[in-house]
């Protein structure tokens, strides 16, 4: 898969890109947001690419921050997002406003994305708030440990709620974490 590319703009639309990276021109569909900041024709520029095989060819999706690249995979995983709906959430908000929304339930918010109805909407808070709980605690180790707990095979609300009684710090290693929430019943 390509994970990135670094280029020279070659053509700039609102959410498309085509980058000339050694003489191969890459179609990149990007959010507003990184289509902004990238510059004009003829800039170098270097993106982290999502690449998804659908039936009709290779798609490229370009951000400039792992965070927005992130917070992609997250949205594009819940059942019913596609691409289109991750770049128009993530052209209409920022990686963190996402999460936040997420983490307050604010489905208005989300709602308020051209793309984004209330089934869907309810579908992404109802996935994703799983997934993003951990680090909206202010301790982003808590998402790895999280992790770890599961690939043993305890489910996202078990691991979550044996975190949620350990009395943890930012000076805690992951491996003091996962002995304390293994100790809890």
């Amino acid at each position: 898969m390509i994970a990135s590319l670094h280029g020279i703009l070659l053509e700039k639309e609102p959410t498309r890109l085509v980058l000339d990276c050694h003489g191969i021109g890459f179609e990149v569909r990007v959010p507003l947001s990184t289509s902004r900041r990238v510059g004009k024709k003829g800039d170098e520029v270097k993106l982290l690419i999502v690449t998804r095989f659908p039936r009709a060819g290779v798609e490229l999706y370009g951000f400039l921050e792992k965070a927005e690249q992130d917070v992609f995979r997250l949205l594009i995983s819940v059942r019913g997002v596609g691409p289109k709906a991750g770049l128009n959430l993530l052209s209409r908000l920022s990686p963190d406003e996402v999460l936040d929304a997420i983490a307050r339930k604010r489905i208005e918010l989300v709602r308020s994305v051209p793309g984004i109805g209330p089934k869907r909407a309810a579908r992404i808070m109802g996935e994703l708030e799983e997934k993003t709980a951990p680090v909206q605690k202010g301790i982003p180790i808590l998402a790895d440990a999280e992790s770890a707990l599961t690939s043993l095979g305890l489910t996202h609300k078990e691991a979550r709620g044996r975190l949620a009684r350990v009395e943890t710090n930012e000076e805690m290693t992951l491996e003091e974490i996962l002995k304390l929430a293994l100790r809890q019943l």
